[in-house]
């Protein structure tokens, strides 16, 4: 019968094992200098080796001559620890035999002495899945166990096992194991199966199985069986449903450019041949690691600003977590995106800067008559002296145009309001109707405000106010700039016909505290009547009223 290659494989002794250097080695010491403990912990990812250390430390303290902290494999003891009928290494499975009963028969049966080695061991695999109760039949016999036995309790989840357990247990956490320590161990399991294979599909298999050698293993398994000849890494892909690195540099330029109509298309086309979402969406984050460490690292040129990279790969980690679990991840992902795109082109649209648009002015055409000319040029003697002039002229009143508004202060009226009459109820409601909103994220036109208000944080309402809030100041800045757009599109599509009031996370902490206090004082907020808004210029305006200082002739055009 054929055997796995993860299992063929699996280490025998200490030294075969795999990027776990400082649990070996502490291990090892413990054992050449007979300082055995009577329980340990090994806790970390799956695949990485927890079982297969905790059975061979069974099998190395059992062994009537070590060598080296390693079983020594001839002696009566390490010939009966390799059967697997033997009595005295137990072997017990919590995912499946996790109730009271198991543990107490455990409890009953440990005083009895090994009936072949000198100890009795037993292995608790997943001990994290053990109910409340056995953990609690556990406790006594982990704590004062008799001098034959010895407990190992392997977990990939160690922050749900009891603190008593662990206080009572010797703690190793076992780390991932590094791509090129899973390419080099990978590389010498084909050299022995006559496997011929690709080093770029080598390194794709360590990717991807993210520090776990048995996966990495299973992986190439499976490879081998699907194909007898060189193994390409057009095969990883496909038999993985995963996409080429041209594809996915197409991707990445799909969503930088944010080219929403080529996105949804590629999406839909990945999901209908069957590709992985997800191991795709893995795939574009580790494309987009390289993209930026090879331009700090070898000032590799890039094709968008690093920013740019830089924030779709923490939006991809940061979101990641959440795609995995989602009931859909194929909607997910295109939600996740498409807000990131409609932010880039909101970004966009909103990124003129007015001392570069007055530059320009220089390369105006100055269409007048010749009896003019001369009577121009002597007005005119340094023109780019009025150039710089009409450039200090336009910083000036766009700073005094933007302490016109009084926008900060009805925001801070409108918290103070929304508090004073603030309804669980409305807040509910508003809540059940934001959620009509995912219905128009994919509008061109509104999509990108649409996705600003469903990232807000509800956070008061009352029957004429509701407070959303953000992260970030600048974040908040932009959408006050947008709040009459955000006022209709709330009033147009979800029915929520409320002034709204716009803050940081920050400011609601503080005034959330502010507001317990004052409820606790049996003190009331009262209303504060709202002045009407004073809106500073847009930018066009302020533009033309900049060109209109500039005197350079009947006729202006601006190229």
């Amino acid at each position: 019968m054929y055997k796995a290659l993860y299992r063929k494989y699996r280490p025998n002794n200490f030294d075969q094992v795999v990027g776990q250097d400082y649990v070996i080695k502490t291990l090892k010491n413990a054992i050449k200098n007979n300082k055995i403990s009577h329980a340990y912990m090994l806790f970390g990812p799956r695949g990485i080796g927890k079982t297969t250390i905790a059975k061979i430390f069974a099998r190395t303290v059992n062994c009537e001559n070590p060598v080296d902290g390693n079983p020594c494999e001839k002696c009566s003891s390490c010939l009966k620890s390799k059967e697997i009928s033997t009595v005295d290494i137990i072997e017990i499975d919590a995912a499946s035999n996790n109730g009271v009963d198991e543990i107490r028969e455990i409890k009953n049966k440990v005083n009895i002495v090994p009936s072949d080695l000198k100890y009795k061991v037993y292995i608790i695999d997943e001990v994290h899945m053990l109910t409340s109760g056995a953990f609690n039949a556990l406790l006594k016999t982990l704590e004062e166990p008799p001098k034959h036995a010895i407990f190992v309790l392997a977990t990939t989840d160690p922050q749900k096992v009891s603190e008593t357990i662990i206080s009572r247990c010797q703690c190793y956490s076992l780390k991932r194991i590094s791509v090129d320590n899973i390419i080099l161990k990978l590389k010498e399991v084909c050299q022995k199966e006559k496997i011929d294979i690709e080093e770029k599909v080598l390194k794709q298999i360590a990717i991807s199985s993210n520090g776990g050698l048995r996966d990495a293993l299973s992986s190439l398994d499976k490879l081998a069986s699907y194909k007898q000849e060189l193994i390409t890494i057009d095969d990883y892909l496909e038999i993985n449903d995963l996409i080429s690195e041209i594809e996915i540099n197409n991707l990445t330029e799909c969503i930088l450019n944010a080219d929403i109509k080529n996105f949804i298309l590629k999406i839909n086309d990945y999901y209908n041949n069957g590709k992985n979402l997800i191991e795709i969406i893995n795939q574009l984050m580790f494309y987009l690691k390289d993209i930026i460490v090879d331009y700090y690292v070898n000032n590799k040129e890039i094709l968008y600003d690093i920013y740019e990279y830089q924030s779709l790969i923490n939006l991809l980690n940061e979101k990641m977590f959440d795609i995995k679990k989602s009931a859909n991840p194929k909607i997910y992902i295109e939600l996740t995106l498409l807000e990131y795109m409609n932010n880039l082109i909101k970004e966009n649209r909103n990124s003129s800067n007015y001392i570069e648009k007055s530059s320009e002015i220089i390369s105006r055409e100055i269409k007048i008559d010749s009896a003019s000319t001369q009577k121009n040029i002597s007005q005119e003697i340094n023109p780019t002296e009025k150039e710089e002039n009409n450039v200090q002229n336009e910083v000036k009143i766009d700073a005094d145009l933007s302490n016109k508004s009084n926008i900060k202060q009805i925001m801070k009226i409108r918290l103070n309001n929304a508090l004073a009459k603030g309804n669980k109820k409305e807040k509910q409601q508003c809540e059940e109707m934001f959620k009509k909103l995912n219905d128009y994220v994919f509008d061109q036109d509104i999509g990108y405000l649409v996705s600003e208000l469903l990232n807000s944080k509800i956070q008061v309402v009352s029957d004429e106010i509701i407070i959303i809030s953000y992260e970030y100041d600048s974040v908040v800045e932009q959408n006050l700039k947008e709040l009459n757009k955000l006022t209709e599109i709330l009033q147009k599509y979800v029915d929520i016909n409320k002034k709204i009031g716009i803050i940081t996370d920050k400011d609601w902490e503080q005034e959330k505290q502010k507001y317990i206090k004052t409820i606790k004082n049996n003190q009331k907020y009262d209303i504060i009547e709202e002045p009407e808004l004073i809106e500073c210029p847009e930018e066009n305006e302020t533009y033309e009223e900049v060109n209109n200082l500039a005197d350079f002739g009947d006729i202006l055009e601006i190229k």
